[in-house]
């Protein structure tokens, strides 16, 4: 998956990528989400956050 603008922020051991969905982001799949929360081929997180 590419060309998904993300901010990726941590905070008290905690990593969270922050995906903007104001401009129309489309559903976000179980798998979608389980590859941008892994360490080792994706961006790596432990909360994903969609605003």
């Amino acid at each position: 998956m590419t060309g998904l603008p993300f901010i990726k922020m941590h905070g008290l051991g905690n990593d969270f990528v922050v995906l903007d969905a104001r401009a129309g982001l489309a559903r976000l799949s179980g798998a979608q989400v389980r590859a941008i929360a892994d360490r080792r081929e994706g961006v790596g997180c432990d909360q994903l956050i969609v605003v």
